[in-house]
């Protein structure tokens, strides 16, 4: 089954229309209206608390500037919008397709991300996730996503321009649908012997027997094994629903699947969800690992991460090591895999970790 919304971007016109405004306060309304009109821009309340502001050419991105000079951010994010090609009348119909100011003036600047997305101009770059007792020993890989803009322009665009933009422009279904294909696919071309760790943002499902067949058919398609993909929780902290999450895991797990919660340690919600979840794997937070041989107090939150972890029977891995100190310390502790710069960055190919000495 397809999942329309996930798979099919709804394009922002560029032709003339009306943009109908809804502000949360009267206020905000008539005060916009009056600095429209100074503009010579003839805006009239069509509906009670309603705004129609005609645009002759641009679609709704050419009013970005106007409005933002006008509307604070809170106002912006508050008020309900929808853009409507020239001739198309206001109804009741047209109430499924308004949304946030903020989100509609953003996918007017998103064209190029639409266009990333459907052409799925994905390049990752993996990075090797090692064991700790002996970092030339490659346990797995991370899957890092990064895009580019054209077949003629094919500089990186990194994934916070990537998914900055595709929350702003509520696209985050699209792209995180799309990315964790396409990681699939790579990976599989790069025939990894270990695991693969994949990234994904549970807030993107809203129900996982439609939301991730697509992957489960890839991974079917290119013969994958289903026991050397992990899929990871980013995000965790966004979580509110930990019960929807809980049935995102286990449906993962059933098609074969293993599961790594990311960045524990960097909030109350991920250290509920580790109890919660019981995942395979658990990622301790950069912030938390960062100079951890030097400071007490990450020494002794961490070290009972790793206890708590074990006594569970997960397995660990310290995230974002850059130093040999760190390194020592957290082999020192019984940490079973380690990844950062130490050992190696990102890269495609997969780059071959190095062992500090």
């Amino acid at each position: 089954m397809r999942c329309e919304d996930c798979q099919v971007i709804e394009r922002s016109s560029q032709g003339p229309g009306s943009l109908f405004l809804a502000p949360f306060l009267s206020h905000t309304l008539k005060a916009l209206k009056r600095h429209l009109n100074g503009l010579g821009i003839q805006a009239r309340e069509t509906h009670p608390g309603v705004l129609e502001v005609p645009v002759s050419t641009g679609g709704p991105g050419a009013m970005d500037a106007t409005l933002r000079q006008h509307l604070s951010e809170a106002e912006i994010a508050d008020c309900r919008a929808v853009f409507l090609p020239e001739g198309e009348p206001f109804t009741l119909a047209t109430l499924p397709h308004t949304q946030s100011l903020m989100t509609l003036l953003a996918r007017a600047g998103s064209g190029w991300l639409a266009d990333l997305i459907e052409a799925e101009r994905f390049i990752f770059h993996f990075q090797p996730i090692v064991h700790c007792q002996d970092p030339a020993h490659v346990f797995a890989h991370e899957a890092l996503v990064r895009g580019y803009l054209s077949e003629e322009d094919r500089s990186l665009v990194f994934p916070d321009r990537l998914f900055g933009q595709a929350r702003a422009s509520r696209m985050m279904f699209q792209l995180d649908r799309a990315a964790r294909v396409n990681a699939i696919r790579q990976a599989v071309g790069h025939g990894f012997d270990g695991r693969v760790f994949i990234n994904f943002n549970p807030t993107t499902i809203y129900d996982p027997t439609y939301c991730l067949q697509t992957t489960l058919n890839e991974v079917e398609r290119l013969g994958a094994d289903a026991d050397r993909l992990v899929f990871e929780v980013v995000e965790s902290e966004e979580v509110t629903d930990s019960g929807h999450l809980r049935r995102i895991v286990d449906f993962y797990r059933e098609a074969g699947f293993q599961v790594a919660l990311d960045d524990l340690g960097a909030g109350y919600a991920s250290l509920n969800l580790l109890s919660e979840l019981k995942p395979d794997f658990v990622k301790f937070d950069r912030a938390l690992v960062s100079q951890v041989d030097q400071d007490a107090f990450k020494q002794k939150v961490l070290a009972k991460l790793i206890e708590m972890a074990h006594d569970l029977g997960i397995t660990t891995i310290a995230e974002g090591v850059e130093e040999k100190a760190e390194w020592q310390w957290l082999k020192a502790h019984a940490v079973d895999y380690v990844q950062g710069y130490l050992f190696a960055r990102p890269g495609s190919p997969p780059p071959r970790p190095v062992v500090p000495t």
